[in-house]
């Protein structure tokens, strides 16, 4: 039996005054969920925060400073150790792929495994964006990997999985648009055809609107826009995204950096799914 909202409104405040650890928990898994992140699929297999940092810190001891700075979000540090670098005579270019990168890289990870969340997300991302400007003073613009928009299906109004999703694109090194929320399909063809896209990431929280993806999908391949379509969301699934073309599937908001970096690599979408599935 469901219990009236009342109830349950109450029993959760009750909860919160009783066990403030558990409640908190409970809410970050909601937020979770909402992302598309499948709770329950946990493990004991799932490496450690001392894991991941170690996968991505850099080698050279300059650069692994960075790349911590990067980690804490703390933009200030980030400017002057990679002031310091540049002064050194370091490659501005190979400042931004191995101590900057490194950085958002172990943060992103950590994120996609529960480990991390929104802020820390923003505020790495934004102490590296530091870092960058000044590499690009150095060097002029860097180039970015690749063209990309987001957006979510026409009738959906939930964006939080998008904008994280456009946060850690970006991050990553590619040019993102973002096209908000509720787009109808007609709008993300024309994006793709005024911008030069070569990869579009759509989600849906609901339902109800994740037909709008599929349909998206396919009137870009029918109109003979090849921009393949990476699609997310707490509605979404991979056994939905294989009922169509033109499509590849991602769990998380990391995943969609693995899909733009097959997509801009040159790999078509049915590439893309063999080389990620």
């Amino acid at each position: 039996m469901v219990r009236h909202m009342d109830i349950l409104a109450e029993e959760m405040l009750e909860l919160r005054a009783r066990d403030p650890a558990r409640y908190k928990r409970l809410i970050q898994e909601g937020m979770l969920a909402e992302l598309g992140f499948d709770i329950a699929t946990g493990s004991s297999k799932m490496p450690t925060v001392d894991e991941v940092r170690a996968k991505y810190r850099p080698r050279e001891a300059s650069y692994a400073a960075i790349a911590e700075a990067v980690i804490a979000g703390n933009r200030a540090k980030v400017k002057d150790l990679v002031s310091a670098s540049l002064d050194q005579g370091k490659d501005p270019v190979d400042l931004v792929t191995n101590a900057l990168m490194p950085g958002i890289q172990t943060q992103c990870e950590l994120y996609d495994l529960g480990k991390a969340f929104v802020p820390e997300i923003l505020m790495s991302n934004d102490a590296m964006q530091g870092g960058i400007l000044l590499c690009q003073q150095k060097l002029g613009d860097i180039p970015k990997k690749g063209k990309l928009a987001t957006f979510v299906a026409e009738g959906d109004l939930h964006d939080i999985g998008k904008n994280i999703v456009a946060a850690i694109l970006r991050a990553n090194g590619f040019d993102v648009l973002d096209l908000g929320r509720d787009v109808p399909t007609a709008k993300v063809v024309d994006a793709a055809r005024e911008h030069g896209l070569q990869m579009i990431s759509g989600s849906t929280l609901m339902s109800t609107t994740k037909a709008g993806l599929k349909r998206t999908a396919e009137t870009l391949e029918e109109e003979g826009v090849k921009v393949p379509l990476a699609c997310g969301g707490a509605a979404v699934s991979r056994s939905f995204v294989d009922t169509f073309g033109n499509s590849v599937y991602g769990k998380s908001p990391l995943d969609a950096v693995k899909i733009a970096t097959e997509v801009c690599s040159g790999r078509d979408w049915k590439e893309a799914r063999k080389a990620l599935y």
